[in-house]
């Protein structure tokens, strides 16, 4: 069952990639808060995933080294092959790969949310641009020139 939070954050998404057609001033208003939001949880996300991966590789490193010596301890003298096998077993190295995968996951998808964010910032962009246009082909519309 989702929680609260996770709930208002779906929501959240939801607002951020759509577009309200007859509050475009309101739209226009609150792109900017909400591409500082995503860019600031993908960069959290891709902050995630690159501690994960330096965590799994002081894993290995720790695992290399543990294995090796409980190899020694029950054998004469173990072979590499022997270490690297013992490593790949673990499943402290397992949890480690699991972190990682999830925390690039995670990456992957708030990166996805941004690139919705930006392109309904260039819709925007773009949708102004057609109303002022037909504002200026509106007679009723123009403003008298200064002179």
């Amino acid at each position: 069952m989702p929680q609260i939070h996770e709930i208002d954050v779906d929501e959240y998404l939801y607002d951020s990639v759509r577009i309200e057609p007859l509050a475009l001033e309101e739209e226009y208003v609150r792109m900017p808060m909400d591409l500082a939001y995503w860019n600031q949880r993908y960069s959290d996300a891709v902050r995630e995933f690159l501690t994960a991966k330096v965590a799994r590789e002081k894993t290995l490193a720790y695992l290399y080294i543990k294995c090796r010596e409980d190899l020694i301890a029950s054998h004469a003298k173990p072979t590499e092959k022997m270490v690297d096998a013992a490593v790949a077993q673990s499943d402290e190295l397992d949890q480690a790969h699991a972190r990682v995968i999830d925390a690039e996951v995670e990456k992957s998808r708030l990166g996805g949310v941004v690139e919705a964010v930006r392109s309904k910032r260039d819709m925007l962009i773009s949708l102004g641009a057609h109303i002022r246009a037909e504002f200026q082909r509106e007679p009723s519309i123009k403003q008298p020139e200064r002179k």
